[in-house]
């Protein structure tokens, strides 16, 4: 005889089986979101997580058995149209399966109004890597740059596993696009941010690409290696489309092995590389200082603009490898 199983294991997330509004435009009565679930659930990371957009005051929310309760103390718009995010919110009790995608929606009182869409997509600007889950801010053109990541935004959404989100709920108007990483709208030290050289025009553009980057990030140029014993390494040319300025780099996990300046070439070559499998970046070296420079906001700087090889890189002894480069940027 042995113990019963109880079945297969719950790896199913919690689903939304029913949602009631209870929605109230005077200022001295709070507003309320109910959200049934198919089972009983918990809280998961809920702050850094959930948000309304555009984003109001005086929010709180709780939980019991398998039911969400959101209260809204604040002046809802009747001209604005809100989405409710609960996406890594909530998971169930027994399992912890999360759920990680669910958005509601407050819809307008005024019909008139037209709603626009902006695609965001976020990649680092050093990695080229997606950035996932950070916040995608908007502020209204008129917004000091001084006080951005230090006021509440017109619009909020983010950024999903492949940095990527869309904006459903625009007013017509001009705004200023920025991201930021953590839990808040706010800046910290050493958070990720990105932000956009011109203005968002709703209705006009619908779709805009922002390159993050460390506000405070330093090279370590103790981090660059380069073993200069080699007598039987590899050589490497490039043919590419490079203009100005351009710093090579052949890297190791992330650290770099191998590094050269070139100016004003189109041809590139590196001589006697150790053997291995490399990745291969490059930069536009604006400042002609040898190094990558990350961006700074309040001077409005986009960090260096870099470029990766598109597969690995195999060195080996006494071999000549000519690569075609072209970036068509």
């Amino acid at each position: 005889m042995v113990a019963p199983s109880g079945g297969e294991k719950d790896q199913e997330a919690p689903r939304c089986i029913d949602h009631f509004h209870q929605i109230e435009i005077d200022n001295n009565k709070e507003s309320k979101l109910t959200y049934v679930f198919d089972e009983r659930i918990q809280e998961h990371k809920f702050v850094g997580n959930f948000y309304i957009s555009p984003p109001l005051n005086g929010v709180s929310h709780k939980v019991k058995g398998n039911v969400l309760e959101i209260i809204i103390k604040d002046y809802i718009d009747t001209n604005l149209h809100y989405e409710v995010s609960f996406g890594n919110c909530i998971k169930d009790l027994t399992e912890g399966n999360v759920l990680t995608k669910l958005i509601d929606e407050i819809y307008t009182f005024n019909k008139e109004i037209n709603l626009q869409p902006l695609e965001v997509s976020l990649q680092n600007s050093l990695t080229k890597e997606d950035e996932k889950n950070h916040w995608v801010l908007l502020y209204q053109f008129d917004v000091q740059d001084s006080i951005i990541f230090k006021t509440s935004p017109n619009y909020v959404s983010k950024s999903n596993i492949d940095g990527y989100f869309v904006f459903n709920n625009i007013i017509e108007g001009s705004y200023k696009v920025v991201s930021l990483s953590g839990d808040d709208y706010f800046y910290h030290e050493d958070e990720i941010i990105s932000f956009s050289d011109k203005l968002f025009v709703a209705g006009v553009d619908t779709s805009i690409k922002l390159y993050t980057f460390n506000p405070l990030y330093e090279i370590d140029s103790t981090e660059i290696l380069k073993d200069t014993t080699i007598t039987e390494g590899g050589n490497l040319t490039l043919n590419s489309d490079f203009s100005g300025n351009i710093v090579l780099q052949l890297l190791k996990a992330d650290k770099v092995i191998v590094q050269e300046k070139f100016e004003n070439t189109f041809n590139f070559t590196l001589k006697n590389i150790s053997t291995g499998e490399y990745t291969l970046r490059a930069f536009q070296d604006e400042n002609d200082n040898g190094y990558w420079d990350t961006g700074n906001f309040s001077e409005k700087k986009q960090s260096e603009k870099t470029y990766h090889f598109h597969e690995k890189i195999t060195i080996r002894s006494n071999w000549d490898i000519e690569l075609e480069w072209i970036t068509l940027e």
